[in-house]
């Protein structure tokens, strides 16, 4: 008796996973991405199949020295058309990057807030800028198309800013002061900057080689529309500003809970795709969970006529 309904029930569930994707495809609907955000973990296989012309991600499969990328890991991509850009942590330090080991712990300042293994660090000396330069020594390399400069605004953060004795001011200025270098010594790849607009704004020099600026969460916080802000018109308006010098805006927001069937999730995932078209920004669709390490294939239920 037992064994025939252990067979019923193995049954059952090879059928059901076997009907699912029909039935998925059915009753939901792929949503398709502008570009890729994808730095936890990137299997580049996962990448091929993606109709975009853009994606980022991280400089190594698993984030080590060990497995990082090489020309001829990036070649079928690009043979695809595909941009495929680095991304480079400009201002904080990792304790699982190759320089971790050998970095000068006096440079470190302390944890930085919800992020486990990242580090507010002193980026003003010299010593984290030749890490900077190391890194991106790896990056042009093994041939990426450009680079993604996240922790570009961490002088905002008060934390840092006590951490350090520095002003705000001060701590902007050092990170001015290390992309013009940057700049200098790799002028032949695109520069990116994660939400770094009011760095752009303020110092038109960087237009000619930055000419994108990666946004996260403008439309949404904690996945609940909030564009009816003084700090949302703000932003939009230095974005809407730069696009007028070519500048590119890459957004992401954090809102799909996977949920193919779920309607709230399908009204968010509408509603940032309107907004980011209504802007001409190129969206990108990721995961609640913030942790992207998959490329996130969103669906939404069929639309019933």
């Amino acid at each position: 008796m037992e064994n025939s309904i252990t067979s019923k029930i193995v049954f059952t569930t090879v059928i059901v996973v076997f009907l699912f994707p029909f039935i998925l495809n059915l009753f939901a609907i792929e949503v398709p991405q502008d570009w890729i955000l994808y730095t936890n973990g990137p299997k580049l296989e996962e990448l091929m199949p993606v109709k975009t012309d853009l994606v980022v991600i991280d400089y190594s499969a698993d984030g080590t020295d060990k497995k990082a990328f090489k020309r001829e890991d990036l070649a079928p991509l690009k043979a695809q058309g595909k941009k495929v850009f680095a991304y480079l942590n400009f201002a904080v330090a990792e304790d699982w990057r190759f320089y971790w080991k050998s970095l000068n712990k006096a440079l470190i300042l302390g944890p930085l807030g919800d992020w486990p293994g990242e580090y507010y660090v002193k980026y003003w000396y010299s010593e984290w800028y030749d890490v900077v330069k190391q890194y991106m020594k790896k990056i042009t390399t093994a041939g990426f198309d450009g680079v993604v400069l996240d922790w570009i605004n961490v002088y905002q953060h008060s934390k840092l800013q006590q951490l350090s004795g520095k002003s705000e001011n001060g701590l902007k200025m050092a990170i001015v002061e290390n992309l013009r270098k940057l700049i200098k010594d790799f002028p032949n790849i695109e520069y990116v900057l994660i939400n770094g607009e009011d760095i752009l704004i303020e110092f038109p020099e960087f237009r000619e080689k930055v000419k994108y600026v990666l946004v996260e969460s403008l439309f949404f916080h904690k996945a609940v529309l909030a564009i009816n802000t003084k700090e949302f018109f703000s932003r939009l308006n230095k974005l809407t500003e730069l696009q007028k010098y070519g500048i590119t805006i890459l957004s992401v927001e954090y809102i799909d809970n996977g949920n193919p069937f779920d309607s709230t999730n399908a009204e968010r995932i509408n509603t940032y795709v309107s907004l980011a078209r209504k802007y001409g920004f190129r969206y990108y669709i990721a995961r609640l969970d913030m942790k992207l390490n998959a490329v996130n294939v969103p669906r939404v239920p069929t639309r019933k006529d």
